[in-house]
């Protein structure tokens, strides 16, 4: 790099109409649908931290992967605008808006006015900024700081102030306090900045940008014992594949998505990455021959920006053959530069070649709205329906029930999306439960796991389990419930031989297998255990075609309007029946009125219906009903039946001409 001796060049006045039309664009194209999904998993993360309350948040992310800084922020401005999906990711796009002016500043600086225009345009409609700008994580605050941290690193070497430098040193430091991957970026402009330095031959420049970095460093000291120790010995189970540390397809990933954005797959968009390598490479050229702008030289202005993008991804490369550290989001934080390097190459078509210009913008644009419009609308860009599965879980719990989440650490999802208190536990050391009136989420470990996951912290969401530990809770469990429903999500992370799925499988049975939408195919499961063993002393009703109520229970006590009734049923087969018969609860009152009706649905499961029940076999069946909020007190009672799922016809008794089964009265109270 080199740079030559001579005052700034002053920028003529410039209206401020164009940024700000184009801010407003981006705005526009970042609210459209935001909040409209689900939470994955890692923004359930920050949704669950910003609601705690400070001390535990900073000790929360002690024990996890990221520093508090984001956290800490965005528990702030869920104070002030709640923290609903739609809140907690417009978070995101003020910091996403903020790329876009810092991104067009930067540009300024390298390119001029006109090519700080078209860098704006380009990050505003980037697939790649769109999508994090609507997730509640911290890389647009990441992507924000480190353009922070570039334009105070180059105003003061420009001008020697050293106000500068504090303002280099403030956003370095708050960068490492949001993302550890910060650390690549510094390192890529402190190599650049020292190369200017040093080509400048000032002693005051080189002090000062030690300083500068020691300034930062020391911001930073307070939590850098904790980065230190979550670096060289992190937490969490590995989740990243050492086999996929290889070069092309990392570089073809990290193209694909500067160019297309994460909702276009590399594979099939070869004529697109050849364009924007084509405009990306007329960039540079135009940049290195452009004349000098302040006291920059267009070569090292060329280099600061391909350092800027490419100068973090291969030190990630280089350390990922020490351990796995590729992940494409994290390129989302140094991308703002390839942005001011394609704006460099549209604007020397413009000067030069109108039409080619105006083709290759054409190609610009047309890959983003073609991008974007797969975000919005194809189901494989979806993220993850936890929101779903939470709220499937909570509809099919029943009191006697379980929850379980096999990779333990997504409890987060509950803690969000739940509409009811739950208690928490992890699976290993087992407890038996104390109560059974509310639900009870069990968190399972890594099955032989490293006996460091956690740094053995009680309080640690990651922690090993043994097989032996594993098999002796589970058993355990299925004494002490009737059913389980499971979220199966990054069980190939904590459970890669499968062990709690084949004890599941030998030991109780699914009744239910609902996969959800996004690309982890998380689902939740519903399986019969042994914990709810048929009642003594009452009479089996028999119905047609070989079924039984062989048992059910009903608590004893007085219900209030808007209660939930339990009703606990066991259903029996003494002969295979000739086909699925669904059945039926209803409360009616006591002039033969219906007074409320709960859910028709498969006897015990969707999965587990009549015809496959072993003949002679009691299988468990919890229901409920819910009664009216305005249900006016006096007796009730509770009525079962069964009916063809095809012809609605009830399912005759055998021994008595009434269709359905009276379960006892309800008396309901007044007040």
């Amino acid at each position: 790099m080199e740079i030559r001796n001579s005052s700034p060049v002053i920028p003529p006045p410039v209206s401020p109409i164009p940024y700000l039309l184009l801010l407003l664009a981006g705005f526009a194209i970042r609210l459209y649908g935001l909040g409209g999904q689900s939470l994955w998993y890692d923004e359930t993360v920050s949704a669950y931290l910003a609601r705690q309350p400070v001390a535990e948040l900073v000790a929360h992310t002690a024990r996890d992967i990221h520093p508090p800084g984001y956290y800490l922020l965005l528990r702030g401005w869920s104070l002030l605008a709640g923290d609903s999906e739609f809140s907690l990711a417009f978070f995101s796009v003020i910091f996403g808006l903020l790329t876009i002016a810092l991104t067009a500043r930067l540009a300024v600086r390298l390119l001029g006015r006109r090519g700080a225009g078209l860098a704006a345009l380009l990050v505003a409609v980037s697939p790649y900024h769109l999508w994090y700008s609507q997730e509640v994580r911290m890389y647009t605050l990441a992507s924000a700081l480190g353009l922070a941290a570039a334009l105070f690193g180059l105003w003061a070497i420009q001008t020697g102030k050293r106000r500068h430098w504090a303002g280099y040193a403030l956003a370095a430091a708050a960068g490492m306090y949001a993302l550890y991957y910060f650390a690549f970026l510094l390192v890529a402009l402190n190599l650049c900045f020292l190369g200017l330095v040093w080509q400048q031959r000032a002693k005051r420049g080189l002090v000062d940008l030690l300083a500068a970095n020691f300034g930062a460093a020391l911001m930073y000291l307070p939590w850098m014992p904790i980065a230190l120790r979550q670096a060289v010995n992190p937490p969490v189970p590995p989740w990243r594949d050492p086999a996929a540390v290889s070069l092309w397809p990392i570089l073809r990933q990290t193209w694909t998505a500067l160019s297309l954005g994460q909702s276009v797959e590399p594979e099939g968009a070869g004529l697109w990455q050849a364009g924007f390598a084509i405009l990306f490479l007329l960039g540079l050229a135009v940049i290195a021959r452009s004349p000098r702008r302040g006291r920059l030289t267009g070569p090292a202005r060329a280099a600061l920006l391909v350092a800027y993008t490419f100068g973090p991804l291969a030190l990630i490369y280089l350390l990922s053959f020490i351990t796995p550290l590729y992940h494409v989001r994290y390129m989302f934080t140094y991308s703002p530069a390839f942005y001011v390097v394609l704006a460099a190459g549209l604007a020397g078509l413009t000067r030069r070649r109108r039409l080619w210009a105006a083709l290759a913008l054409a190609l610009v644009l047309g890959g983003s709205a073609y991008s974007i419009g797969r975000y919005h609308t194809n189901p494989l860009y979806a993220a993850d329906d936890f929101r779903a599965a939470v709220r499937l879980m909570e509809t099919r719990w029943r009191p006697g029930d379980v929850l379980m989440t096999n990779a333990g650490y997504t409890y987060t999802a509950f803690d969000y999306y739940a509409a009811r208190p739950y208690l928490r536990r992890r699976l290993t050391p087992y407890q038996p439960p104390d109560r059974f009136d509310r639900p009870i989420l069990l968190m399972t470990g890594s099955v032989d796991g490293d006996p460091q996951l956690g740094w053995g912290d009680p309080q640690s969401d990651f922690f090993a389990m043994s097989r032996a530990e594993a098999e002796a809770a589970l058993s355990a469990m299925g004494r002490d419930y009737g059913r389980l429903w499971m979220l199966r999500a990054y069980d190939t992370v904590v459970d890669p031989d499968g062990f709690i799925r084949a004890w599941l499988s030998d030991h109780a049975v699914m009744i239910e297998d609902q996969l959800l939408t996004g690309p982890s195919n998380i689902r939740v499961q519903g399986f019969l255990l042994q914990g709810a063993p048929l009642p003594a002393g009452q009479t089996a009703v028999p119905f047609a075609d070989g079924l039984l109520l062989a048992g059910w229970r009903v608590p004893a006590q007085v219900w209030r309007p808007g209660d939930v009734v339990p009703v606990q049923l066991w259903w029996q087969t003494t002969s295979r029946p000739s086909t699925d018969y669904k059945m039926s609860l209803k409360l009616w009152r006591g002039d033969g009125q219906l007074a409320a009706q709960g859910q028709d649905e498969w006897p015990v499961g969707s999965l587990y219906r009549p015809t496959d029940w072993p003949v002679g076999q009691a299988v468990y069946h919890p229901v409920q009903i819910t009664l009216p909020p305005d249900l006016p007190a006096g007796q009730y009672w509770l009525n079962v039946e069964l009916y063809h799922p095809d012809t609605i016809q009830p399912l005759p008794r055998l021994d008595s001409p009434e269709k359905s089964v009276s379960l006892g009265g309800i008396q309901v109270s007044g007040e």
